[in-house]
């Protein structure tokens, strides 16, 4: 999964755990928390959604530095690649 595929993931991901228009996650610099009013209860959310998608365990403490929609992308492409990794490990 490149880049491009990865944010277009996000984005609809977002959309549904934070029950927004798609339109208000599109831009990367949104901040989830000033923007979005995300929660703690939305980041909840946010990594059942994750989970699911990936089927793989997310830490908590991965969405600890999490602030805007970029930042999610970096962290499923991290956990992408590390599952990845895994399988061909």
């Amino acid at each position: 999964m490149d880049r491009a595929e990865i944010e277009e993931r996000v984005i609809n991901l977002l959309a549904e755990a934070v029950v927004v228009p798609r339109e208000d996650v599109e831009d990367l610099r949104t901040d989830l928390r000033e923007d979005l009013g995300v929660d703690s209860m939305d980041y909840v959310e946010l990594i059942t959604v994750l989970e699911r998608d990936l089927g793989q365990q997310v830490e908590r403490e991965e969405l600890a530095y999490v602030r805007t929609v970029g930042d999610v992308v970096d962290l499923v492409e991290r956990l992408v690649s590390r599952r990845d990794a895994a399988a061909a490990g």
